[in-house]
């Protein structure tokens, strides 16, 4: 994912089994539930520490975006989260 300009990357980490993702935002751990059907996808009630951060308007808009998030598409080792059709996160192995 893009990087935060801090020491931590944003990532997320998919637990299909459960519906769960748990991952970085760039400073703060979130974790929340997903919902698959077919090639959408939702976040929903996704939480997060609150550490104070130097590059915190990363992070907002980082999590502002899995908001948008409405679809996905996998190519190879990397998932496209999309709002339509316009890449939003790319999110690789």
């Amino acid at each position: 994912m893009q990087l935060s300009g801090t020491r931590r990357d944003a990532y997320l980490t998919f637990m299909p089994g459960e519906k769960r993702f748990s991952g970085n935002a760039g400073c703060n751990s979130i974790n929340g539930t997903y919902q698959l059907e077919k090639s959408k996808i939702y976040f929903s009630e996704i939480i997060s520490t609150k550490m104070s951060c130097p590059d915190i308007s990363f992070e907002t808009a980082f999590l502002q975006t899995l908001d948008k998030v409405n679809r996905y598409e996998v190519s190879g080792n990397t998932i496209l989260l999309k709002r339509d059709n316009d890449v939003l996160v790319i999110v690789k192995e």
